[in-house]
């Protein structure tokens, strides 16, 4: 085993135990806030805010946190997440420990908050630590990525007896200290400037405009996210109205594409470039949602929701994959950190807006419907993108002036069409 290679294995491994460590303590903490508020009028509310502290930070920080990684050090700004996870580890440990619930669901937020630039980081170093391995790595660590939201939950929901309990916030201190330690020794290649040159958020986002490879994956990507929040939570009327379970069946459900989410590598059969390799993604889970559509019984479902999960991530790494290339060392930590926020935050509007697009075309209809928005974005990019790339191509060779101007207003014109191209989807999907 290379240098390299054993820099990645850390890395991944490092990233697993950081990520179980974060998502270990909701559980308990939604259990404690429902049984110390669930029968009063606030209950419902107070509920719903300790979910969003989980979440908001990726859609409201991610984008301007996953920069820090193009501005210092990344092996730095790594274990100074991690530090600062192990400090919120602790608090809430010590809050839990002295009853104080409100300081420890904020310091589980704040832990969430030190994390964010961490993947973004990690995918943009990927590139140069994995060398030909880059693609792999890159599907295992998304694979972490998601698969964090679903193990370190369903870990939690299993330490939640009441024997168990108290063990959850000391686990997630020493997930937590483990992902530092495996971490400590290693040095990571990436852009290094002093304040007053590095890149700004300005310039980051001038980048993704002037980048149409990148926008049309971010649009996927928000689509993606959009359909996954909304079947998720379809999920509870499909089960309950459409096959006749009970909450047990829904938990089974979640279950399956929850953790389908773990078979992405599996899909290695799929070969290509990323867009061809997303596209093939795309139209995989475009199939399995309308199977699910059409399952007559929960038996039936199943399968096809484990293939959901697989084939969200697999799309998810190709679009990585697809922002890796198309941007710049100096600007990638960034440009991912965005994306974190796109797919986080278009996620819970597919959450938000499913309760009220069952209720008026009912379940059965919003996965067909779905379905049918995963196989629009199979097109997202098409032709716009090859003249993008060929006008990239012409401009960095163009040996005139008349040539140069020429690339640079095409270039300008498949920004715009690209643009548009992903206003309509997203248009058409809403």
């Amino acid at each position: 085993m290379s240098t390299d290679q054993a820099v990645v294995r850390r890395l991944l491994a490092s990233h697993a135990a950081a990520g179980v460590a974060m998502s270990l303590v909701w559980p308990l903490l939604l259990v404690l806030v429902w049984d110390r508020a669930g029968d009063t009028s606030r209950g419902a509310l107070l509920l719903g805010l300790t979910g969003a502290a989980r979440m908001l930070p990726y859609v409201l920080l991610s984008w301007a946190t996953g920069s820090l990684g193009d501005r210092f050090r990344r092996d730095r700004v790594l274990r100074a997440t991690l530090v600062g996870r192990i400090a919120m580890a602790v608090g809430v440990a010590v809050a839990l420990a002295e009853g104080w619930l409100l300081v420890a669901v904020l310091a589980a937020s704040a832990a969430v908050v030190c994390g964010t630039p961490a993947y973004p980081l990690l995918a943009a170093t990927i590139p140069q630590v994995a060398g030909e391995s880059r693609r792999r790595a890159t599907e295992v660590l998304v694979t972490i990525e998601v698969g964090a939201f679903v193990v370190g939950p369903a870990l939690g929901g299993v330490l939640l007896g009441a024997h168990l309990r108290a063990w959850i916030p000391a686990g997630a201190v020493l997930l937590s200290v483990v992902a530092l330690l495996l971490v400590t020794a290693v040095r990571l290649p990436g852009p290094i400037h002093t304040l007053s040159d590095a890149p700004s958020l300005r310039e980051m986002f001038g980048t993704v405009r002037s980048t149409p490879a990148v926008l049309a994956a971010l649009a996927v990507v928000a689509v993606l996210n959009l359909i996954d929040g909304a079947a998720s939570l379809a999920l509870l009327p499909m089960t309950q109205e459409v096959w006749r379970h009970d909450d047990g069946g829904f938990g089974l459900a979640t279950a399956w594409l929850g953790f389908g989410a773990l078979g992405a590598p599996l899909l290695w059969w799929i070969r290509g470039s990323a867009v061809r390799r997303r596209r093939v993604g795309l139209v995989l889970l475009a199939v399995a949602l309308s199977v699910v559509a059409l399952s007559p019984t929960l038996a039936w479902g199943l399968a096809p929701l484990a293939v959901v999960g697989a084939a969200t991530v697999h799309v998810e790494s190709a679009v990585t994959e697809s922002i890796q290339d198309g941007i710049a060392d100096e600007h990638r930590a960034g440009v991912l950190g965005l994306a974190d926020s796109v797919m986080v935050g278009a996620g819970m509007l597919g959450a938000l807006a499913a309760p009220w697009l069952v209720e008026l075309a009912g379940p059965r209809a919003l996965f067909l419907g779905i379905a049918l928005a995963g196989a629009g974005t199979v097109w997202v990019r098409g032709g716009v993108s090859a003249c993008c790339q060929s006008v990239r191509i012409s401009a960095a060779s163009a040996s005139s002036s008349t040539e140069r101007s020429l690339c640079s207003a095409t270039g300008d014109w498949c920004a715009v069409m690209s643009s548009s191209a992903s206003a309509r989807l997203a248009k058409s999907s809403r």
